[in-house]
């Protein structure tokens, strides 16, 4: 009966109201005129909007936008837009034309109001149009005209931004919630006095635990960095000011709900400590070690405490464990805390059908619901279960239907562990909105497109690749070698039933709507059971024929060529000090990607003929101790498998040692580790990036002025603000002729001054075009230092190009000849080098979603309420990753978070370095962020109101909201 009320209080927790957050802005802020200002909202589009604009404003305007929420030339097909001209106003909403008519004489108000039911416009208190199913327009801005002008009082706006995921228990669903947890807790209590507690055996301690340990913990601070490591930490860091687990870099910030549950743990672990990668490392650690302790009770229960005591099977766990968690163990991904949950799933369940233990099953069920509460490929933790189920039928089978029923209530509660992970600050209407939003944009695949997973395997490192495919060739060996029916409780049994969890791990694995190589760690726990298993007892049975051995080492050959075959490049920030080949061009040929795989000297461990001799080597060897009847101690495809876990394993750990020494004096991951080690606490990046900041002294303005000639002597303002002070000379014009020439006066350099570079900001299209100098008046004479602008830069990207300034420099000035499209250029600067720290200290940061764990102490920007905190300072990786994987978080295309705070955006990329040790590809970038209109000039306030469960607010997936087609 208890367990009974579990499932139906588990059931019923999804579909609890809860009390929502509705924030509230109101522009202008209280008490004043209406002033222009960035309101980058995300989800770009609030749940409702209502505008009053005076007729007044209208005629004191004349022509011009009295009310705009996109600026213009910034998507204009989505924003509201109010105009004046020739004494008409016209309402727009992106291109549709709503209104066109003659301005009233006299006092009036036009009134716009959108909401889920669509746009409607009337004049003071009469209807004029109505737009069913048109979409609230688009916020990002709300800009007036009529700024400054007495008329303008009146003119407001008045919106509800969406931050519909912000929500927290109500009264009635805390109390369903606390009910939950005691009757489980109740449930797990009675369970075990009716049918008696879960004992494990304790492994004896042996120096391959200490072995384990010390790996592991060393690769808190040697361990690479993992692509999505940054992305989980930005969502769990900004959990605590939006209040819920969200895509903090683009979905619109959709919930992740119902897959929260590693998010949560790194949320609560990170602000008892920091957001610092190897702070946070410490939470896979501890998952790890839990594995760890998992699997070696498991191989007791499993082969008997004799058997597992045997010299070599923790050494060869050990092995097996290591060539998983090595280069899949050290992620801030879920899959690290799916394989521990999966490892103690395994442990339970095999416990359950040994001793037939209800309540064993129970734990192994909770465990299993926990893993599918971190993330989708958490359903491989369901695969011990599995297994379990002909003894569970059999002993339902033999009891009463009380006790069946009991039994089976008892299995389901445990089941709904899962509930308040995923739903107690969610709703079901918000998962099922959140999933229809995952779907819309981003990339879902179907089971049977398991290939792209493989695809993704194969393109990338080659230590991510090799225990894959070592357990993908072991199990093909074990089904191949499966042959009269197998004692229970012997090292043959335990390799046939871990190949059956694998396989279905596997199977459930494709499951995944997203398939990228990372989720193959959570894989990991029965697969280290598998690669145990064949490393103790060769996968094929003793009577295999010669041709089945030479076909099974085959297999395993081709396993250690191809995966050793990939490329030894750790992106982001791990590649530096890396050995193998040529890590510097931004774009590898083949030949050159292939030359970055491991290798000793001239020989590749991906060379077929080297696994082949090694085989040969090994047969002849056991051929000669057959012969003289010493019996056979190794077989050709379990040394081929021995061979190739120890070089995964040795190889890695050396080339991850070796990287920081060889990088030497400059920064890596692992230096950065030692720091944190011995300091216990680190800021990152911020203590070694350095930029080009001003210098004390700075040169006296120029006696004569700029000679500019051509389109340089536009008169026609800059559409973007400037980077610094001081003067800009642009070629902007509105009759360009391409053509144009600068040359500013000469800037006395100061006799004693600090300053060891000059730096001229450049902005423009198709820079590298044009002709860009310092000159520098030197004892010698006039030097020429050219200037290299980055051509993939927008025009709304300023440019601090530096050159070094000459020792015996007296005056500097700058020339620029136009060669096509416009450019501008600020007036140059003395600069030094100074930390980073001069530039992120007290701004607003954005760190990106590949290097956000090497910033923990800048203070980053939010997305909370409905609206995007403008960062004033952008840091993100670069190591020549792709552009677009740079730019997710303002790819508006698939919802990115960052996406409405460009539009009135203009950036001044700085000069940036990690200096020290060889070269490497550019490090990353530093970016200060300048907006055209002043952010924050409203007022905004905080309601709050009960939803049910079960509603779903407008959806936010399609192309009505978003303006494009689904891409599948």
């Amino acid at each position: 009966m208890l367990a009974a009320v579990t499932v139906l209080l588990g059931v019923a927790i999804p579909f609890a109201p809860v009390t929502a957050s509705d924030p509230v802005v109101s522009w202008p802020q209280a008490g004043s005129l209406p002033a222009s200002t960035a309101l980058p909202l995300s989800p770009p589009r609030p749940l409702s909007l209502r505008a009053t604009i005076p007729c007044a404003a209208l005629r004191a305007v004349g022509t011009g936008d009295v009310l705009r929420t996109v600026p213009a030339g910034a998507n204009p097909t989505t924003g509201l837009t109010v105009t004046a001209a020739a004494g008409r106003v016209s309402v727009l909403a992106g291109n549709t034309r709503l209104l066109d008519e003659p301005i009233p004489a006299g006092g009036c108000d036009y009134r716009v109001e959108g909401n889920a039911g669509g746009l409607s416009i009337a004049r003071d208190s009469t209807p004029l149009a109505a737009f069913p199913g048109t979409p609230v327009p688009v916020v990002s801005a709300l800009s007036t005209a009529a700024e400054g002008l007495p008329q303008s009082g009146g003119l407001a706006v008045t919106l509800h931004t969406d931050d519909r995921y912000n929500s927290q228990p109500n009264g009635l669903k805390t109390f369903l919630l606390l009910a939950h947890l005691g009757a489980l807790t109740a449930t797990a209590v009675l369970a075990w006095r009716l049918w008696g507690p879960v004992r494990l055996p304790r492994a004896r301690p042996r120096w391959v635990d200490l072995l384990v340990g010390l790996t592991t913990g060393a690769w808190v601070l040697l361990g690479p960095v993992q692509y999505d490591d940054a992305w989980y930490v930005l969502m769990s860091r900004n959990a605590g000011a939006s209040g819920y687990l969200g895509n903090y870099i683009y979905m619109f910030n959709a919930t992740e709900n119902p897959f929260v549950l590693s998010q949560y743990l790194m949320q609560f672990w990170g602000q008892i400590g920091e957001f610092s990668l190897w702070w946070l490392r410490l939470l896979p650690l501890a998952y790890g070690l839990i594995t760890w302790w998992a699997l070696r009770t498991l191989l007791i229960t499993a082969l008997g405490r004799r058997t597992a005591s045997h010299r070599w099977v923790p050494w060869a766990l050990g092995l097996a464990f290591l060539a998983w968690w090595l280069p899949y163990g050290m992620s801030l991904r879920p899959e690290p805390l799916i394989m521990c949950l999966t490892a103690v799933s395994m442990l339970l369940a095999d416990t359950a059908r040994r001793r037939e233990s209800i309540p064993a099953a129970a734990a192994a069920t909770l465990a299993a619901a926990l893993a599918l509460s971190c993330s989708p490929s958490g359903l491989v933790a369901w695969a011990p279960l599995v297994p379990a189920l002909p003894w569970l039928w059999r002993w339902l089978r033999d009891r009463t239907w009380k006790s069946r029923a009991a039994a089976a209530s008892v299995l389901v509660a445990a089941g709904t562990a899962l509930v308040p992970v995923a739903f107690a600050d969610a709703t079901f209407g918000d998962v099922i909105e959140a999933t229809k939003v995952h779907r819309w944009y981003y990339g879902a695949f179907a089971w049977y497109e398991e290939w792209r997973h493989i695809d993704t395997l194969m393109a990338g490192p080659w230590a991510l690749r090799l225990p894959v495919l070592m357990t993908l060739g072991v199990g093909l060996l074990v089904a191949l070698g499966r042959g009269r029916r197998t004692a229970p409780d012997t090292v043959r049994w335990l390799m046939l039933t871990s190949a059956v969890i694998t396989a279905l791990a596997m199977a459930f694995l494709a499951l995944s709507p997203t398939k990228w190589v990372l989720h193959f760690g959570a894989l990991a726990a029965p697969a280290i059971v598998l690669l145990t298993t064949a490393l103790l007892r060769s996968p094929l049975p003793r009577t295999t024929g010669a041709i089945a051995s030479i076909a099974g080492t085959g297999v395993l050959i081709a396993v250690a060529a191809a995966g050793f075959s990939g490329p030894n490049i750790w992106k982001p920030f791990s590649d530096r000090g890396q050995s193998f080949g040529n890590h510097l061009p931004a774009s590898l040929s083949k030949i050159e990607l292939s030359m970055t795989a491991p290798h000793v000297g001239d020989v590749f461990l991906r060379d077929a003929k080297l696994w082949v001799g090694l085989a040969v080597v090994i047969a002849a060897f056991g051929l000669w101790r057959r012969r003289n009847h010493l019996g056979v101690l190794l077989r050709p495809e379990r040394g081929v498998l021995i061979a190739t876990a120890l070089l995964l394993v040795t190889g890695m750990f050396a080339v991850f040692a070796y990287a920081p020494f060889r990088q030497a004096p400059g920064w890596t991951v692992a230096s950065g580790g030692f720091e944190f080690a011995t300091s216990g606490t680190t800021a990152g990046l911020a203590d070694h990036v350095q930029v080009l900041g001003n210098a004390e002294a700075q040169p006296a303005a120029p006696a004569q002025p700029a000679v500019v000639r051509g389109d340089f002597a536009s008169a026609r303002p800059l559409p973007v603000p400037p980077s610094a002070p001081g003067p800009v000379w642009h070629s902007y014009t509105s009759t360009p002729t391409g053509r144009g020439t600068l040359v500013t006066g000469w800037y006395s350099v100061p006799a004693h001054g600090d300053g060891t570079h000059v730096t001229v900001p450049v902005l423009g299209e198709a820079l590298t075009a044009h002709r860009l100098a310092v000159q520098a008046d030197t004892a010698s004479g006039v030097v020429e230092l050219p200037l290299s602008p980055d051509a993939a830069l927008g025009a709304r990207h300023w440019q601090e190009l530096a050159v070094g300034l000459p020792p015996s420099a007296r005056a500097i000035r700058v020339v620029a000849a136009q060669r096509g499209t416009w450019l501008a250029v600020g007036e140059p600067r003395l600069t030094k080098i100074r930390p980073v720290t001069t530039i992120t200290d007290g701004e607003t940061v954005f760190a990106d979603q590949l290097s956000a764990m090497l910033w923990p102490d800048v203070e980053q920007a939010t997305v909370a309420h409905g609206i995007t905190t403008p960062p004033t300072v952008r840091v993100s990786a670069a190591e020549n990753i792709d552009q677009g994987v740079l730019s997710n978080s303002t790819f508006t295309d698939w919802g990115g978070n960052f996406g409405t705070s460009t539009h009135t955006a203009t950036f001044v990329r700085v000069a940036s370095a990690l200096p020290g040790g060889p070269e490497t590809p550019p490090w990353g970038t530093v970016d200060r962020v300048l907006y055209g209109l002043e952010p924050g000039r409203f007022d905004i306030g905080y309601r709050h109101h009960d939803r049910a469960g079960w509603t779903r607010l407008p959806t936010l997936a399609g192309e009505e909201y978003i303006g494009r087609k689904y891409t599948g």
